[in-house]
């Protein structure tokens, strides 16, 4: 190779790794801060999302569930109702702003979005769970001890719905030819598919 074709290859390398450092988003970021418990980092990335695009139902999401998480429920409620405003269909948001509801005594709000998560077509666990807990809720004012014991019930089968889910992309996360589009499972080789995550 001539001196001039090396570095026109250096320079095409050095533009494609600015190019995938560049392709990191403030979502992405949060959605890693999220996952690794830093709440706080993960709502301020999440913050920038939604300063970019203010329509965001996935910014909203990240940004409800960061303050769900930092036990900031007012905030929650605002984040997560204006992602089941704009995505009425997202189990995610309507999960956690049921049980947002509940950790700030809104039995009648978390029962109702509640109902509404059973009929999502969730995992049929998830919905039975759902459906449980919103008769439960609508019998009558629950003490703290069991409104609570619900709500961690429920962050704990989101947890094992998502580790399900990642446990279920990990083996297809590679990086294949581009020209191949699917295997028989219907896994894109580049690790993502684009006929809806199978039920687990």
């Amino acid at each position: 190779m001539t001196a001039s074709g090396q570095r026109l290859a250096n320079g095409l390398l050095a533009g494609l790794v600015l190019l995938l450092a560049g392709c990191v988003t403030a979502y992405q970021h949060g959605q890693t801060a999220l996952r690794d418990g830093r709440y706080l980092e993960a709502a301020a990335r999440f913050s920038e999302a939604l300063a970019d695009d203010p329509a965001s139902v996935k910014a909203l999401l990240g940004l409800g569930l960061a303050q769900y998480r930092l036990d900031s429920f007012q905030a929650a409620v605002g984040f997560l109702g204006r992602a089941v405003l704009a995505a009425p269909d997202n189990a995610e948001a309507r999960l956690y702003l049921a049980l947002t509801y509940l950790a700030l005594d809104d039995q009648g709000a978390a029962a109702r979005h509640l109902e509404a998560v059973a009929g999502l077509g969730v995992h049929p666990r998830t919905a039975a769970q759902a459906s449980r807990a919103a008769a439960l809720l609508h019998r009558g004012p629950l003490s703290l001890e069991i409104r609570e014991l619900v709500r961690k019930s429920f962050e704990n089968e989101a947890d094992w719905h998502r580790e399900v889910i990642e446990a279920r992309l990990a083996s297809h996360l590679y990086l294949g030819p581009a020209w191949f589009s699917r295997d028989p499972a219907g896994w894109s080789p580049l690790g993502w598919y684009p006929y809806g995550v199978p039920p687990p």
